[in-house]
């Protein structure tokens, strides 16, 4: 069975154990194999049913992080097929994930709303109770209503820049998919704000003391102001649940009894990487996450977000992104020898790159972007163990974001210039068809699968539907029957033509509960990867067939990432 085919409805100690097996069925000590899949198969939604309320907060260095990303090789070494996945190759609705786009229409009212339920802070004056610790200034403010917001500011001399990214992105990524805060644009007077009465601020001894006026007039001072006074401001409704700091890209919280597949190897976080390139958000990393934990009845668990994305499209949050942003990692020997070589004269291609000047956008383009090559600021161990399965996953879940989705999303940023609306759109959905185009051609993109009661199988053919590739000059269907419990084949014939539908050969099972496997070839000579098949199992129930299993990459040989590394640590 896969790392995710597991029974939750079963005990959690079998689902722990089917979590590190291997694909093949498993086999008990009569020899007699347990059923590849189950009645249930595919699942859609995978429950967390431990109580996790014994999980406690936990804090991460941010250096400490970097550094081991940068220098180190953090998770594990051998990168198999992705163990979040259910039986048909698809990423179930999770605490870490909820399908949105590519699993149904998107309409303009959802991609608008994103993740809000109100409007942000209600007017009136609102009491600082802590002030931002990290480089971009910030308040944590209550508001009439007692509700609680996290406030960032535009950087100086960028007016719109982080907020309008801020907001954007946000609601970009919860199209995706993702668990994020609530956020929305705000215009803020200095005198709005008064010191909640226990206030405080660290010192840089460690210690506390009480805020003062002060110590807001030092943050506002970080941020831009407009002429009439103003501050534009994003602010980002606290997250239900008890804080519990920043989940890793790798290992597995020890503590939370939920959390049994390793992190590097969740494909919504290895196929993160092409969302994460498709919007420049280099600063994909640990510090940016946070579990929180929520109680629903009698039981308790940890959701996954998401979090903080002014550094992402042309925005570094405190001014413009640097040029190298997306090109390199902060620490990388390639580029260091050429230009050591050089003796300094080694023109770096981002050196070369020319960025319109549009307000609110700052260094973005889609010219130069190459989605394979893309990097964050530092490694992230989900992003190098994806394989080509997961980014096309991605690939798909990015190109459902049509065109007036991704407008949609950056009307939400409010930028004050239509022309740079209008650039950034342009620019985005360029991005995204080149990703498209990168990750849906590298394996056979047969998707949609089918089979009729009466033998008529149909399926898409993602990269082509796009225009990302010609049609295959004809589809090549081998036909087995399935014995669900041993995992053995009985050859039925081929079928095969230049489209769809292709008809199955005489003599599939007709018996309720039956199995036959239909592996897909599509033969082209520009894209010679398309002739490893994919392999799709239909179980018989009455006169139907329900596909309930999916391989995409069913021969991959477990791949290397390289450098040798620690072991996955457990936060």
């Amino acid at each position: 069975m896969k790392p995710f085919d597991c029974r939750w409805s079963r005990a959690w100690l079998l689902c722990a154990m089917l979590a590190i097996c291997a694909a093949a069925p498993l086999v008990t000590a009569q020899g007699r194999s347990t059923p590849r899949f189950y009645p249930d198969d595919p699942i859609q939604r995978a429950p967390d049913t431990q109580d996790a309320s014994k999980v406690e907060a936990r804090e991460l260095s941010l250096y400490y992080d970097a550094l081991i990303n940068l220098f180190g090789r953090p998770g594990k070494q051998e990168v198999g097929r992705a163990g979040s996945v259910n039986t048909i190759d698809e990423v179930p609705d999770s605490s870490w994930f909820v399908n949105r786009a590519g699993t149904r229409p998107l309409t303009i009212e959802e991609i608008t709303r994103g993740p809000n339920d109100d409007a942000g802070p209600a007017a009136g004056p609102w009491a600082v109770s802590r002030k931002s610790g990290g480089v971009s200034p910030g308040f944590t403010i209550t508001d009439s209503r007692g509700a609680r917001y996290f406030l960032k500011f535009d950087p100086p001399g960028e007016p719109e820049l982080g907020t309008a990214t801020e907001v954007i992105v946000t609601k970009l990524f919860h199209a995706l998919g993702y668990h994020v805060p609530q956020s929305s644009l705000a215009m803020l007077r200095a005198a709005d704000l008064t010191i909640a009465p226990d206030a405080t601020v660290r010192t840089p001894t460690g210690g506390r003391r009480a805020m003062t006026r002060a110590d807001i007039d030092e943050q506002l001072a970080r941020a831009h102001r407009n002429a009439d006074g103003t501050y534009r401001v994003v602010a980002g409704e606290a997250l239900p649940g008890r804080a519990l700091g920043p989940f890793l890209y790798e290992g597995t919280r020890s503590d939370d009894p939920n959390d049994i597949v390793p992190h590097e190897d969740r494909r919504e976080l290895r196929g993160l990487r092409v969302f994460s390139a498709w919007l420049n958000h280099t600063d994909a990393k640990a510090i940016n996450s946070l579990d929180t934990l929520v109680t629903e009845g009698d039981r308790s668990y940890v959701r996954h977000h998401l979090l903080d994305f002014n550094a992402a499209l042309g925005s570094a949050g405190i001014g413009l992104r640097e040029r190298r942003d997306g090109y390199e990692y902060l620490a990388e020997t390639g580029p260091a020898k050429r230009a050591l070589f050089a003796f300094g004269f080694y023109i770096r291609p981002w050196m070369t790159v020319s960025y319109p000047r549009y307000r609110g956008v700052g260094r973005f383009e889609a010219d130069r972007f190459v989605p394979e090559t893309w990097r964050p600021r530092v490694p992230n161990p989900a992003y190098v163990r994806s394989r080509a399965d997961d980014t096309f996953w991605a690939a798909r879940k990015l190109m459902a974001l049509t065109d007036d989705l991704i407008e949609a999303a950056i009307a939400t940023g409010q930028l004050s210039d239509p022309d740079a609306a209008r650039f950034l759109a342009d620019a985005l959905i360029e991005r995204r068809d080149l990703a498209g185009r990168a990750f849906l051609t590298r394996v056979n993109p047969v998707v949609d699968v089918a089979l009729t009661g009466d033998g008529s199988l149909r399926f898409a053919n993602a990269a082509v539907d796009y225009g990302f590739a010609p049609a295959p000059s004809r589809y090549t269907v081998a036909w087995h029957g399935f014995d669900n419990d041993t995992g053995e084949l009985r050859p039925l014939g081929e079928t095969e033509g230049p489209q769809t539908p292709l008809r199955a050969p005489a003599g599939l099972p007709s018996g309720d509960g039956a199995f036959v496997r239909a592996d897909i070839r599509a033969e082209s000579p520009t894209h010679p990867a398309w002739s490893a098949p994919v392999h799709a199992y239909f179980r018989r129930a009455g006169s139907s067939w329900t596909l309930v299993g999916f391989d995409r990459m069913p021969e991959a040989p477990p791949m290397k990432p390289g450098l040798v590394g620690a072991e996955p640590r457990r936060l």
